[in-house]
């Protein structure tokens, strides 16, 4: 298992070196004019990735000596890296579309909300 957790680790990690140099390569060698419809879109994906996998990693570095189980901290991890991720892409494609408002902001913090004391109270069958 712990194996299994260690081989986890090292793909996230490269992951998140993959996608933080395509991010800063994008961002130092291109605009979003040259890029077009497309561009844009995998440069939304990369920047999902990015922040998940570094989130996700951050994460378990910290709790890593508190946890008794490293495989239900890195999937705890993993949801909250995601989430915040999810959320960050959400709100910077909205700003991008210029259609962010404080409403749109207050729904996705309920929906974080909501989503994560789902998974927090949920038991296992």
């Amino acid at each position: 298992m712990k194996n299994k957790v260690s081989g986890l680790i090292v793909i996230i990690s490269i992951v998140a070196f993959v996608s933080l140099a395509v991010f800063v390569a994008a961002i130092l060698m291109t605009n979003p004019t040259k890029l077009g419809p497309g561009g844009v879109t995998f440069w939304f994906i990369d920047v999902l990735l990015m922040i998940s996998s570094i989130t996700t990693l951050i994460l378990y570095l910290a709790r890593r000596n508190r946890a008794e189980s490293k495989k239900s901290l890195l999937l705890s991890s993993a949801r909250t890296g995601s989430i915040l991720a999810f959320s960050l892409t959400l709100l910077l494609a909205l700003s991008s579309l210029r259609s962010l408002n404080w409403r749109d902001i207050i729904l996705l913090l309920l929906l974080v909300i909501l989503v994560e004391v789902f998974f927090r109270t949920r038991r296992e069958a």
